[in-house]
Parts: C-alpha cells; structure tokens; sequence
C-alpha cells in the first residue's frame, strides 16, 4: 500500500514524467505503483525528493506566507503509513495557497460529528507528537487522547473553511479509504 498514485495525482505528474525524473522505465514504475516491487532505498529516497519539489514549486506559486525551507516528503508518508511533521508542512504549503483562506487540517470526530479540530503546525506537533499514524496493517487507526481518559476518535484530513464547514480530503490525500465513522 502506497502513495505513489496519490502523490501523482495531487502534483499532476504523468507516468512518463515521473519515470523520467527518476531515471527509470515505465514498467518498473508500474510494479511500483502497483505494489509489486519495491523501489530500492536511493529509488524511495528520489521519489520522495520529486514529489517534494513539485508541491514546493506548486506552493511557490500560490502561497503569501513566508517559505517554510527544506519542503520535503518522507517515505512513511510516500508507503502511506503516516503523516510526519515534515509531509504535514509540505501539504498545507502546496494546497493552502489555492484555499483563499481555507486551512488544511485533522478534524477529530465521534459518533460522526466533528468536536475538534488540529489545523496549526504547533497543534499538530502538540496533538501527535509530530507524526498521524495513518495506517497498521491496511487499516486506520483511530486517534486515542491519552491526556483525555483514552478519549477516542476517528479522524478524516480536512480542508477546513473559515466558517467551520469541512470537507473530508483523506481518500484525496492517502491510498487507503477509510473506515466508516
């Protein structure tokens, strides 16, 4: 289970581009894709460093902020396992730009109901150390609040607009979709 389609589709890089940039021949990309055969360690690292380059250059092109340096993905994000500190600084200056406003956030729900929300770098460092398990073994885990009696939640990655409406971006954003809530 992997990200690699995803990550083609949010950065708009074709087959061929992609196979291209990484020195590679379109059948190998395709066992890639398709979960068949894993890129070498150098492979998962200049996969990383394109997808990173485009949403930096994509970013760069809509965002008013201040450029947050060294935009880079990691391979957990890239094999769809979590979300680090690092991936969640990259998607929130590729796609927030775009939102007129709009904040990439992880809407916290229970019972289907959103009661909380973790928009902010600082809240998303305070909430998950820093690193949202997406998935173990093919599914999602939900969110357990230790500091809150083992409080439990699903979670969705939400575009956040400014008046509270959500709309839910985690099937846009990772491979796997996710349970119902």
């Amino acid at each position: 289970m992997n990200n690699i389609k995803k990550l083609q589709e949010l950065t708009k890089i074709s087959d061929q581009d992609l196979a291209e940039a990484l020195q590679v021949d379109s059948n190998q990309l395709a066992t890639w894709q398709g979960g068949q055969v894993m890129p070498s360690a150098s492979q998962i690292e200049e996969l990383c460093l394109v997808f990173s380059k485009v949403l930096d250059q994509r970013g760069n092109a809509s965002q008013t902020q201040e450029h947050p340096i060294h935009i880079r993905l990691t391979s957990d994000y890239l094999f769809n396992l979590g979300i680090t500190s690092s991936d969640w600084i990259s998607l929130k200056w590729a796609l927030e730009g775009e939102w007129s406003g709009d904040q990439l956030a992880v809407g916290l729900f229970q019972t289907g109901k959103l009661v909380k929300t973790v928009a902010s770098n600082a809240e998303f460092i305070k909430a998950f150390a820093g690193y949202l398990i997406l998935q173990t073994r093919g599914l999602y885990d939900p969110y357990i609040d230790e500091k809150n009696n083992n409080a439990q939640y699903d979670w969705r990655i939400i575009r956040l607009a400014t008046d509270q409406n959500y709309g839910d971006l985690t099937s846009l954003l990772t491979s796997s979709n996710p349970t119902e809530m």
